[in-house]
């Protein structure tokens, strides 16, 4: 019986480790599929289309986003707002690519998903954000926000660039 469970014990450890392994390789995998096209400096408009707390959130915005790629980390920087952060790719089809940003506060939490759609030197899509409030470690309020956005190339490597035109 105990080298029943000794053998069982084994396999569980293989597997964990074949899993984990996986995870690392899909998510580089990922990062990888991103189109070099979206990387450089981009002036985005934000129109808010949907909001729990129209208080809370403007109702449009212009922004300059700074994507960059460094290794396997894609970092998301507005050079307006001082803001930076290190984002995931979820997921990569073509043109289109959803990015996540997670940030963590002491009474906070925001799960920020923009989900953009490359077309020449522009993007279109959607930025959806999810905040949750906390205290004493209870969820006592969760707003969230969705906008439509629009970026135009402003500075890195434009589409015509890349293709010698």
């Amino acid at each position: 019986m105990k080298k029943i469970l000794l053998v069982l014990f084994g396999l569980m450890c293989v597997l964990i480790n074949s899993c984990s392994a996986m995870v690392i390789e899909g998510n580089v995998a990922m990062t990888d599929k991103v189109p070099k096209e979206f990387f450089g400096d981009w002036k985005v408009v934000s129109v808010c289309t949907k909001s729990t707390n129209k208080e809370y959130f403007d109702s449009k915005s212009v922004d300059i986003w700074t994507l960059r790629r460094t290794g396997d980390i894609i970092t998301l920087m507005n050079p307006l707002s001082g803001a930076r952060a290190d984002i995931t790719v979820n997921d990569v089809k073509g043109k289109t690519v959803k990015f996540e940003k997670r940030s963590y506060y002491p009474d906070e939490e925001s799960i920020e998903t923009p989900i953009l759609t490359l077309q020449g030197d522009n993007f279109t899509g959607v930025d959806k954000i999810s905040i949750k409030t906390f205290k004493d470690g209870k969820l006592i309020k969760e707003d969230y926000v969705e906008y439509q956005v629009k970026g135009t190339k402003i500075s890195g490597s434009p589409i015509s660039g890349i293709l010698g035109l």
